[in-house]
């Protein structure tokens, strides 16, 4: 069984026709620029700074 490579190149030779394979060029991603954050903008994304609630008395939540 021959793959469909070797039956295109064999039927390429076989009625004399010029076959250049078209090479496709890979397109390169464009870089992105690292992202520069600073600690706090960090902990911030990370919710440090958010209020904490917890249940208090009777089931009511309060701020901490």
């Amino acid at each position: 069984m021959r793959t469909i490579q070797d039956q295109m190149q064999k039927w390429i030779k076989a009625n004399n026709m010029a076959y250049r394979p078209e090479r496709n060029r890979k397109e390169r991603k464009q870089k992105r620029d690292k992202e520069r954050l600073t600690e706090r903008e960090i902990k911030e994304l990370m919710g440090t700074y958010r209020p904490i609630y917890r249940r208090g008395k009777g089931g009511a939540f309060r701020q901490r």
